[in-house]
């Protein structure tokens, strides 16, 4: 098969609107992204701008004991050094705020806490996208108050901010249609006339015969945007729950970890009746999960168009759909269908019972479960890819994931 090879200069950004409005809560922020076992590493450049640093003794001790490099062969751009936790935390936090950039200025951080939680890369629509990961509390803050939903800006972009995204068509990829099909995909995500499970289920419907092989994008896309604005009504069915609950527990509890999560690992298996971390001894009692839903619904009635905004938020940070390959699309969508699902699990269980503050509890597991999913691509991988090896990786068992 011929393949044919495209550069892209990107020369405008793209940008969810609350970008431009969000700032750091530091020493406000209850699950600070310095703290609680998350590992912060940089690459060489950085690595050696801090190690050239020297400011008050208390500084320059930290440094010494803190900074060391990593011991694997990696792309030193990306992963060369890091910072040595104490007790699970940054030893150059002071409370609350960083020492470092306290005494030298915010130009001296490791690019990744300069800019966490933004990302930014260029894509092959042209912009250079700009995003924001739900890992953080001040991101989720921002969306539990966009009732209108999420609305994208773009601006030129300085001449020496301009990159250029490369790609090669061989028949599989479908970067030359992104914009288009990312498009469709948000518009369908955005679409308020049936409610957010039905829409993920739709977004499934509408993209399975691309990943099936389908060549005439155009005719596609007539097509799918006339099944956006069809009835797809009971294609989540109430019956799925116990399914639901199965996969959950799975994702969501099935790794320990020593960091805050484990909490909630630990007062979720409580909640259900299962005896510690052991998944797959003894049985998932429903009765506690649907008395969760049920005070959910009135805890957090009238805020459908956060669950929106964050897997809007979610589906644009993470550049889906993957338009590499017809396989890599269906993955990408897999992927989005687990994570919405352990989000929707989590939801509900934050208002267990013996929980008092909801709101609180869920903005912290929505946290914590977004760093250990979204930020931990092997992690992802490996849920992902487990739906694959046992066959579920479908349409169907996607509406079952979507169900709870």
């Amino acid at each position: 098969m011929s393949k044919s090879f495209h550069a892209v200069m990107t020369q405008k950004d793209l940008r969810p609107a609350y970008y431009d409005d969000f700032h750091c809560l530091m020493g406000g922020c209850r699950l600070n992204c310095c703290r609680g076992g998350w590992h912060i590493t940089f690459g060489k450049k950085d690595y050696m701008t801090i190690r050239k640093q020297k400011g008050t003794k208390a500084l320059n001790t930290g440094l010494a004991h803190c900074l060391r490099r990593v011991r694997q062969d990696v792309d030193e751009r990306y992963r060369y050094g890091e910072f040595v936790l104490q007790n699970g935390d940054c030893p150059l936090l002071r409370e609350g705020k960083c020492g470092l950039q306290l005494e030298k200025g915010e130009k001296v951080l490791p690019f990744v806490c300069r800019t966490f939680p933004r990302v930014e890369a260029p894509m092959p629509s042209g912009y250079l996208e700009r995003t924001m990961t739900p890992a953080c509390e001040g991101v989720l803050a921002l969306l539990w108050d966009l009732e209108e939903g999420v609305e994208f800006r773009s601006d030129p972009l300085e001449q020496e901010e301009w990159e250029t995204f490369s790609y090669e068509e061989d028949g599989e990829s479908l970067w030359a249609h992104f914009q288009d099909i990312r498009e469709l995909c948000i518009d369908i995500l955005q679409d308020r006339r049936r409610p957010l499970p039905e829409r993920i289920v739709l977004l499934g419907m509408v993209l399975e015969p691309l990943s099936a092989g389908e060549t005439d994008v155009p005719g596609w896309l007539a097509r799918a945007r006339a099944m956006a604005n069809g009835d797809t009504a009971g294609v989540v069915k109430e019956e799925l729950l116990p399914m639901f609950l199965v996969h959950n527990v799975n994702t969501v509890l099935l790794s320990r970890d020593a960091d805050q999560f484990s909490r909630v690992q630990k007062e979720i298996c409580t909640a259900l009746g299962l005896p510690g971390y052991v998944v797959g001894r003894g049985s998932i009692q429903p009765g506690p999960y649907l008395a969760a839903r049920a005070r959910s619904e009135q805890e957090f009635k009238g805020r459908d168009h956060f669950f929106e905004n964050l897997m809007v938020t979610v589906f644009f940070h993470m550049r889906m759909p993957d338009l590499r390959s017809r396989e890599a699309l269906w993955r990408s969508y897999v992927n989005f269908c687990s994570l919405y699902s352990a989000y929707r699990f989590l939801t509900v269980m934050s208002c267990r019972e013996g929980i008092e503050d909801c709101k609180t509890e869920l903005f912290d597991e929505l946290v914590l479960i977004s760093r250990r999913l979204i930020h931990n691509r092997q992690r992802q991988e490996a849920f992902r890819d487990d739906l694959f090896r046992h066959e579920s990786s479908t349409l169907a068992h996607m509406a079952v994931l979507v169900s709870g």
